[in-house]
């Protein structure tokens, strides 16, 4: 069972997950708001990871500017993961123009100059005019010791378990240090075919750390299950939501304590 260590934080399918919250805002000013708060919940209960939501920053575009502001969240948040997420409107993020900058030339950017401990690219990711495919910024991740979760969001339906597995194996072999998927329930079955697959992975796959989750209300169970399962980390909520189904992440720890004590230590 292969583990994940960043800043004495393990990422391990199979283990009680860790909790990551988005940080999420459009300026500089949101955005210390919202860490302040995020901060100040974490000192009331467990937060490990912290996503930089920069689809929300409205200053994405402007390098220096992002560099200035990642250096001084990670600073203030000291021992905890900071995770850089891009999410394309293709998978759910905000409508973004990337004309300028890519999403691409942005992550091998916030890459080369270790500005997180984590990066987040999509599988799916068009590389057309780009400066670096998927399997490059890999490499250079690698070489700068930045930790590369990669991932797939279907905001519509929830594929066949063979899908699933399938795309979350091809991250394993494209290099990823984290494979992610995120898909929409249309009814009970659906959540039951991603618990599937994460067990399927967590048996047969566990070559890297997995996350799973299916959205909405529908497939919170899924949010709160991950040590049965598989997952190895999951998303709260202080504030704004950046998915649907996020959990308060003071109720989301409740659960997975209690998860944990009931169904795993017994």
């Amino acid at each position: 069972m292969r583990e994940l260590v960043i800043k004495d934080k393990v990422l391990c399918s199979g283990r009680k997950p860790l909790v990551c919250v988005s940080l999420i805002g459009h300026t500089n000013e949101q955005l210390m708001e919202h860490l302040d708060r995020i901060i100040q919940e974490s000192e009331r209960t467990s937060i490990d990871i912290v996503e930089f939501r920069g689809d929300f920053y409205d200053n994405l575009q402007k390098l220096e500017e992002l560099e200035n502001i990642l250096l001084k969240v990670r600073e203030l948040l000291s021992n905890k993961i900071l995770l850089f997420t891009i999410r394309s409107p293709r998978e759910g993020g905000e409508k973004v123009d990337y004309c300028s900058k890519s999403i691409e030339e942005i992550n091998e950017f916030v890459i080369d100059k270790a500005l997180a401990d984590m990066v987040d690219i999509e599988l799916f990711a068009t590389n057309d005019n780009c400066s670096k495919s998927d399997v490059d910024l890999i490499a250079l991740a690698k070489e700068r010791n930045v930790k590369i979760i990669m991932s797939n969001h279907d905001f519509e339906k929830t594929p066949h378990k063979e899908e699933i597995v399938s795309r979350l194996v091809k991250m394993q072999q494209l290099g990823a240090d984290v494979a992610k998927i995120a898909v929409m329930p249309n009814d009970e079955e659906d959540l039951i075919t991603l618990l599937q697959a994460t067990l399927e992975m967590l048996r047969n796959h566990n070559n890297t750390p997995v996350v799973t989750m299916s959205m909405g209300a529908k497939g919170a169970l899924s949010r709160v299950a991950g040590e049965i399962f598989g997952s190895a980390f999951t998303f709260g909520a202080v504030g704004e939501v950046s998915a649907p189904g996020q959990i308060p992440v003071d109720k989301l720890n409740d659960m997975l304590d209690s998860m944990h004590y009931y169904c795993v230590e017994g």
